[in-house]
């Protein structure tokens, strides 16, 4: 029978089997000796008769930090005032999104705490990630972001006190989760060592984990720039890295504004932060 793993704890996998139920497992000895180590997230094959992990079905995608598998959604929160919104970090939770096969959705918080003013200036923001094609929304629109769990394996991102419990609680009012607590959401206490979990909401899985709040850029600096779908254009070099290169097309769109400067300061960042 197959089925998904949730939690892992030492030499215990805990696995949600395709008819609904839950059991302790363990790994059978000719996968580790094939040095194959079922992490949260895995598609598994189990003997439900003697509770062991048969075999790992191939991974859609596959993270160290945190060590979870299969991931299908990244929900970028992002919060409007304290902490101040960043376009830097939506930037490069969408670069991590896409270079491991996860769909990102920006989730726009604490609108209430901001000005008419500073309303405008983050709809632009807003306005140019759709036009990428990007799922934005306002954490008001509950109903709608429901609706991206089900069926999918989903992790959160964001800065602490971004409004990542606040929004757990509105998509599942029996979390209870404390804000800014959502690391603690099954009761655990501060001192109890961590595990990556997969807690069941509104018909879908999402990781419980902090780490995804500390992701690092993972990535050869030569191929960001196949990431940025608005920078899919021709330039005189195949090589050119729209650095400060003669000719390039993606420096003549920023300097014409088709390309926002913050956009593409983002991008120059990421290429001195990644030494690869």
């Amino acid at each position: 029978m197959t089925g998904k793993i949730i939690c892992v704890n030492a030499a215990i996998h805990k696995v949600l089997l395709e008819n609904n139920t839950i059991i302790d497992t363990k790994t059978r000895g000719k996968l580790r000796n094939e040095n194959i180590e079922p992490v949260v997230g895995d598609n598994v094959e189990v003997n439900t008769d003697t509770k062991t992990i048969e075999k790992v079905l191939p991974r859609k995608n596959y993270l160290k930090r945190p060590l979870i598998a299969n991931v299908d959604k990244l929900l970028i929160v992002m919060s409007t005032s304290i902490p101040a919104f960043s376009s830097y970090l939506i930037d490069k939770f969408l670069l991590i999104a896409r270079v491991n096969n996860i769909e990102p959705i920006i989730i726009i918080t604490k609108t209430d705490m901001i000005s008419l003013e500073e309303k405008i200036d983050i709809k632009r923001y807003i306005n140019y990630y759709r036009k990428l094609g990007i799922k934005v929304y306002n954490n008001s629109s509950v109903s709608k972001i429901k609706k991206e769990f089900r069926n999918s394996v989903v992790a959160l991102a964001g800065q602490t006190g971004s409004g990542k419990s606040s929004l757990l609680n509105r998509i599942d009012a029996s979390l209870r989760l404390k804000t800014g607590e959502v690391s603690e959401s099954l009761g655990r206490g501060k001192h109890t060592t961590r595990l990556v979990e997969l807690l069941e909401v509104n018909g879908g899985l999402i990781a419980d984990t902090p780490g995804f709040s500390s992701l690092e850029l993972e990535i050869d600096r030569k191929m960001i720039k196949t990431y940025y779908p608005d920078f899919n254009r021709d330039c005189k070099y195949r090589s050119c890295l729209h650095i400060k290169e003669d000719g390039c097309s993606i420096i003549e769109l920023v300097n014409n504004s088709k390309i926002p400067r913050w956009r593409y300061d983002n991008y120059l960042k990421f290429l001195e932060e990644t030494n690869k």
